[in-house]
């Protein structure tokens, strides 16, 4: 078993490693969040939906089918703040289920506090791929919502293609076989209608619903991160030792490893 014991002392390790560097994690994901427009006042939903109106109206509407970079610098700030959250939890949860004791007579007495903060880290794990599943649909709706802009210039282009063969036998140059094919080409381009205010409202209204989602989002990491590790870092010992380090079997820090 001694691999087994390499990758328990490396999830302790790995552990540690994370418990040490976590300020300046949530200190980075401060900075990223103080970029982010819109995101202090109890009205950024209605400031935010405002603003994106006026940006998507200007030019006669042109500019509907541009990236929200607003939008964009949050879905991304966001969404890795979620992965690195579930990738350390992974960690966590790895570490604890390395320092499981074995059971003793149909019990595990002494792993309250390891069960304890693994459901709290699992929940919280998927609380957070909950969120990444949720947003990875925001560019599929958005495309969605352009599709319906009737103001847009489309340009529709279709082929078609025609073989026929023709044979013939006995005749004075003997026997015959022909074949002949056509390709025709037809493009079409529509140019366009009036532009829709509230089609612009609704896409306006999607980004804005997004934006105040991802910032929610980041912001609930940014909560839950610093729960995760001041609950690790409070019972860091029991969860490495749940039976007391004078155990003499797995878990006490001795050196009776019992599998």
């Amino acid at each position: 078993m001694t691999s087994i014991k390499a990758h328990r002392e490396k999830s302790l390790a790995d552990a540690k490693e994370i418990l040490e560097s976590g300020l300046t994690t949530l200190d980075a994901l401060s900075v990223t969040l103080s970029t982010l427009p819109y995101h202090t006042s109890g009205d950024s939903l209605s400031k935010a939906e405002a603003a994106f109106v006026a940006a998507l109206s200007g030019n006669d509407g042109a500019d509907v089918e541009k990236a929200n970079d607003v939008v964009d610098a949050a879905y991304k700030a966001a969404r890795d703040a979620l992965c690195l959250g579930c990738e350390h939890v992974r960690i966590f949860e790895r570490f604890i289920g390395l320092h499981c004791p074995k059971m003793e007579d149909g019990n595990n007495f002494g792993v309250t506090v390891q069960m304890t903060i693994g459901k709290h880290l699992k929940e919280q794990r998927e609380s957070w791929e909950k969120s990444l599943t949720e947003t990875s649909k925001y560019y599929s709706s958005r495309a969605e919502a352009i599709d319906k802009f009737s103001h847009i210039p489309k340009t529709s282009k279709s082929e078609t293609k025609s073989t026929s063969k023709s044979s013939s036998t006995g005749g004075k140059d003997g026997d015959e076989s022909k074949e002949s094919s056509s390709v025709s080409t037809e493009e079409k381009t529509s140019n366009g209608g009036t532009l829709n205010i509230h089609r612009i409202k609704a896409l306006a209204a999607l980004d804005a619903q997004m934006y105040v989602d991802l910032v929610a989002a980041l912001k609930g990491m940014m909560d839950g991160y610093v729960i995760v590790l001041d609950n690790m870092e409070k019972n860091l010992d029991k969860l490495e030792n749940p039976r007391g380090r004078g155990y003499g079997g797995y878990g006490s820090g001795g050196s009776s490893m019992v599998y």
